[in-house]
């Protein structure tokens, strides 16, 4: 049963039919009722909370590295960590990200990566990733660093880096410690101004670990 507080006009506590009222830092508040759910594990039901736990275990993993720091700048009316969940989802089932090429890293509009090629080796544990120096192509700049996200598919494993190189160098490399020969690995590289005032999109491509 609510409460009405400060007469007629006032705020009220409680629910009223469909109403709950409540306060907020002292402001009074009013919701309506969530709708009941006459089956919440529907098949659907289902598949979407599995899309989305699988979503915000990967955007966990990435939080620290990744979106903090390239997508938190970016957001509008939203967290980047939001941002990320919301941009990737579609690229999940309950099993985990399997639309590879609908995922994305990074999300921007400074000129991304072109001409980007692969090759992983176990031996080494490194991730070699080539791409062609398009810097003075619309707002590309030499100088601009290169932020390189890679994901194991075999053994559902994340790797993340940004060493400071920089795109003219035509190359950046990353480390895969605990790659084995065979897995499967995709790969999306983007862009980065210095102090992060641009990113771009990242660029996907995939490619298996050689021994």
């Amino acid at each position: 049963m609510g409460k009405i507080k400060q007469g007629i006009l006032g705020g009220f506590s409680g629910a009223v039919g469909p109403v709950v009222g409540g306060s907020w830092k002292g402001i009074a508040t009013i919701k309506s009722k969530p709708l009941s759910v006459a089956n919440p594990r529907s098949p659907g039901q289902v598949a979407q909370r599995g899309k989305f736990a699988r979503t915000v275990s990967v955007a966990r993993l990435l939080l620290a590295n990744i979106i903090q720091t390239y997508w938190n700048p970016f957001a509008q009316r939203q967290s980047g960590y939001n941002a990320f969940v919301s941009r990737n989802i579609g690229a999940f089932t309950a099993d985990g990200l399997t639309t590879f090429d609908e995922f994305f890293s990074m999300r921007g509009s400074l000129v991304g990566m072109v001409g980007v090629s692969a090759g992983a080796d176990a031996s080494d544990a490194l991730l070699s990733v080539d791409f062609t120096d398009n810097s003075g192509s619309g707002d590309a700049l030499a100088t601009d660093e290169i932020v390189v996200v890679a994901y194991n598919a075999t053994k559902d494993v994340w790797y993340y880096g940004a060493d400071g190189t920089i795109r003219s160098a035509g190359v950046v490399e990353l480390d895969i410690t605990g790659a084995d020969v065979a897995d499967v690995l995709h790969v999306y590289v983007s862009a980065s101004r210095p102090n992060v005032s641009k990113v771009s999109d990242s660029s996907y491509i995939t490619t298996n670990v050689v021994a």
